[in-house]
Parts: structure tokens; sequence; C-alpha cells
């Protein structure tokens, strides 16, 4: 008889499995919970310790581990040799192997698990097989995925056995089953920055989601979930694409920066128009009002529950996704009488992770790695740089500028009054060309500049950008420094009479 080993934490099909596997006569041994499971479906199975004589010791903890079992899965059986010391040792050689994992991650993102229990919950026995019987392909079916059961089943009941293609397939993903598992307790394990440059890159992610094409339509794409819970949950439309994954993960971090009723409005990762009020509705007005022209077919975040009024109000516009940490049965029942219009909701206590989350890159033949950019909003560390210092309500429009240029892609400018944005200039080659656009756009929606603020993500080479500034009638401007013409930046500003503070932080956005 045809020899299988089954242990799984997943039991997903395991009774349907199991009899189909019987019915190919194949002898089943098992562990724990599993061979519990089989019994009481009146499957035949026989305990790993039938073969091991050995007993499961140590609460579970050593219960595979011995060369009775490996030795099965480990021989390479045309090697005379191998074959000659299972013999001699009464090894029996097994032909598919089931394993999946203990449910770490689970256990890790419980905020009541101890470390304790989270530590049990790291497999010890189930990597070792499951990389065992992955290494020994050639001979050995390696299932860590139910949803390959029914084509193996098939292919052995058609052809006696499954092809060399098939068990190699079956080892790449198991192999990337057990990386992703170690991704998930390095992340448990991992204290942020610290640890940062004391280890290798782990990238090891599960496949969440296949996607339909990349930022084109030539290019392949997936989406790989991180080693947390899930930060959003699509309730309605179409299935996102890679550059909805991209503008909602623009939108998040940026939103995140607000406590006060805020809303965003988001197109190609880069804000069109940026608002707190208070209330939603007045603030999506506001953003909206920054450039009527783009928000076509961008997408609206939003920091509170969405409610009918201001769903009304987008909906006027052709907007692609709606972002939102809430939003009732009748606003829902509203917003999804357009079928294709996503809305997806997002997990405020989730979010906040990112703020001590790694962005990766692909870059070159390697990869770039970095502590995701947060904004300080203490402007207790601020230098006030000019003769014009700024007032308490100058300074809630600076500290609302600067939240919204580092968000921007550099050269980044973002001109504002109150706490709403009426002029970005974005993504541009020179500093004074992101401010000539965030001014003609400012004009072009009829915003009067005088008295405005300006906000800028990296320090003014020149004293450009203060002239246009001052031209304007601007009264203040943020901006981080460290430019060898501060002084001479500084200069201009008293010379205009306008106040500039130097926060000392930059916030380049490639």
């Amino acid at each position: 008889m045809k020899k299988a080993l089954i242990s799984l934490s997943d039991k997903d099909k395991l009774k349907e499995f199991a009899t189909e596997l019987v019915s190919l006569d194949y002898e089943i041994f098992s562990t724990g919970g599993t061979l519990d499971a089989l019994q009481k479906a009146n499957i035949p199975a026989k305990a790993v310790t039938d073969l091991t004589g050995f007993p499961e010791i140590m609460n579970g903890r050593v219960k595979t581990l011995h060369p009775k079992i490996f030795g099965g899965i480990l021989a390479i059986q045309t090697n005379e040799e191998h074959i000659k010391q299972a013999k001699e040792y009464g090894i029996e050689l097994f032909d598919l192997v089931a394993v999946n994992l203990y449910p770490f991650e689970k256990t890790a993102n419980n905020p009541m698990a101890s470390w304790s229990e989270k530590i049990e919950q790291i497999d010890i026995g189930g990597p070792s097989l499951i990389r065992a019987a992955a290494k020994n392909y050639q001979y050995i079916n390696i299932l860590t995925d139910p949803a390959d059961y029914e084509n193996i089943i098939t292919e052995i009941r058609e052809n006696e056995e499954t092809s060399i293609e098939t068990r190699k397939y079956l080892a790449f993903k198991a192999f990337s089953h057990t990386a992703a598992y170690d991704s998930l307790i390095t992340a448990a394990f991992n204290d942020g920055e610290k640890y940062m440059n004391k280890t290798i890159l782990n990238i090891g992610k599960p496949l969440k989601q296949k996607l339909r094409y990349g930022e084109n339509p030539h290019q392949k794409a997936n989406f790989y979930e991180s080693a947390y819970d899930n930060i959003i949950e699509v309730v309605h439309g179409k299935q996102l694409s890679y550059n909805n994954y991209l503008d909602i993960d623009s939108a998040l971090k940026l939103i995140m920066n607000f406590t006060e009723p805020a809303t965003a409005i988001i197109k190609h990762t880069n804000p069109s128009g940026v608002a707190t009020a208070d209330t939603i509705l007045e603030a999506y007005e506001k953003a909206f009002a920054t450039d009527t022209i783009s928000p076509f077919g961008g997408i609206v975040v939003v920091n509170k529950e969405l409610d009918l009024k201001c769903a009304q109000a987008i909906n006027k516009v052709f907007t692609e996704i709606i972002i939102a940490p809430a939003i009732d049965d009748e606003v829902m029942a509203f917003l999804k009488k357009k079928k294709d219009r996503r809305i997806v909701i997002y997990k405020k206590e989730e979010l906040y992770k990112l703020k001590s989350h790694n962005d990766i890159v692909n870059c070159l033949n390697g990869y770039l790695c970095q502590i995701t950019d947060t904004v300080d909003i203490n402007n207790e560390k601020w230098a006030y740089a000019t003769n014009n210092i700024p007032s308490e309500e100058c300074l809630k429009s600076l500290l609302f500028a600067w939240k919204v240029v580092a968000k921007a892609k550099s050269n980044a400018i973002c001109l504002v009054k109150g706490t709403q944005t009426i002029g970005i200039g974005i993504g541009q080659t020179s500093r004074v060309d992101a401010m000539k656009i965030a001014i003609d756009r400012a004009k072009e929606m009829g915003f009067d500049l005088y008295n405005a603020i300006c906000a800028s993500d990296g320090f003014f080479p020149k004293t450009d950008s203060i002239e246009l500034l001052a031209k304007n009638g601007i009264k203040a401007v943020i901006q981080p420094g460290g430019s060898v013409a501060d002084q001479d930046v500084i200069d201009a500003c008293n010379d205009a009479n306008i106040a500039m503070v130097i926060t000392g932080a930059r916030h380049f956005r490639h």
C-alpha cells in the first residue's frame, strides 16, 4: 500500500480528501487533532507513534521529529543504499505528505494573546515535514493547500501517480508556504527600526489576490498581503486593480494624519484636494473646490463615518473608490446603486500600524527598504526663522499644509487657506515650477491668494519661489530648511514680511 502522512491545522476538505486516498489504496498515518478527526469520521488512520514506537512528548512539541518519519520522507527511492538502510531500520517510505501549519498569524494578531501563547503557535515539526517532502519532490507529493486536493486525487486516479511537473509545482507552493510562515514569525519578533540594520530583508508574503494586470494592461501583477490583519475590506464593486491599491495606500497614509473631520481626494496617488472642517460634508466640499476637474475618476477618503449628505455630494461626480472607516446601512444602500464603484472600509486601529511599517521598493537587481515616512506634528520643534512670527491661527494652517505636502509627490508645493487646500503643485523637477503650478491652479479655481499659506516638502534652493509668494500676497511659509541659501531665503521673507517656519524635517516622496 502507498503511504500518506496527514497533519493539518486547517482541516478544510480533510474528510473528503482522506476518503479518496483510502479508495486509492493509501494507508494513512496522522497526529493529534487530525488523527482524532479522521477516526471520528470513521476513516481508517494510524497514529504516527505506531511507526516510531515513541510517544508524543512535551505537550505535543515533539511528535514527528523522528528518523522513521523523516527517513521515510527523505529517502531517494532509486538509491540502493537508501533503500537498504530503510529496510535495515524498518523505515516505511511515504508517497504523499499533507501538512499545513499552526495558526500563528491568528494568535499573533490577537491583542489578548500573551507572548508565550504566541510562541507556542510557532510550528516546528510541520515546516520540517513540508521542507523534507518538498526537497524530495521527485518521489513525494507535498500538499499544503486544500485547494490542491481535488486535482491531485484526479491525477492519481487517472494516471496512478502524479507527474514530476505536478510534484515540482507542489514543492514550489510548499516552500512558499513555509517562507510566508517564517515571515509572519519574523514580523512578530521584529522590533522595528532597532533591528533594521541587523537582519536580512524578509519579503515572504502570501498571495492575497491575482490582479488582472499591473499599472498597464501588458504588465502582470499580484497583491501579497502583509503579516497583519487586512487594513481594508472591499464591501462593494469590482475587484481592486494594481493602481487602486496604490491610490488607497496613498489615501490612507494621508488621512491618518488628521483627527478632526477630514476629506481627501486622490488621483494617481496624489492629493488633488484636502480639507478639514466641522463636518465630513463641509470638508468634502472644500476639498473638491481645490480642483473641480481632477476628482473625476479619482478616489475620496474620509476619516469619520460617511453620512448620507456627504455620500450624495460625492455621488455627483464619477468617483471610482470611496473609502471610509464606517458606513451605515442607509448610506451603503444608496452608494451600491452604482454597481461597479468600489466601496472600501478601513480599520483605523490597523491603519496606525503603518507608522512602524517598512516601505520596500524593487530597484535594479535588489530592493530598497526604509521605515515609512511619518509626519512629525510636534510644532514645538519648529524654528521661527523670520521677524514675523505666525499667529496661533496661522500655525494651525501651517500644520495642516505640512501634513498635506508631506504626502504629495516631490517636488511639491501646497497652498492653503485655513484648513483647505487651494492649490497644489506636484511632481515637478524644480521647486519654482511646482510653485507656479500651485499658484496658477489656485487662480484658475477663483481663489484669492492674499494671506494664504504655503508649504514646501523640500528646502528652497533660491529666492525665486519667495518672490512669487510675495508677488501674490502669501503671508507665511513652512519648509524643512537645510539649503546653503537658507539665509538668503529668510532675508527675502523678511523683506516681504512673510513669516517662515523651518521644521528641520524633509518629506521627499519619489
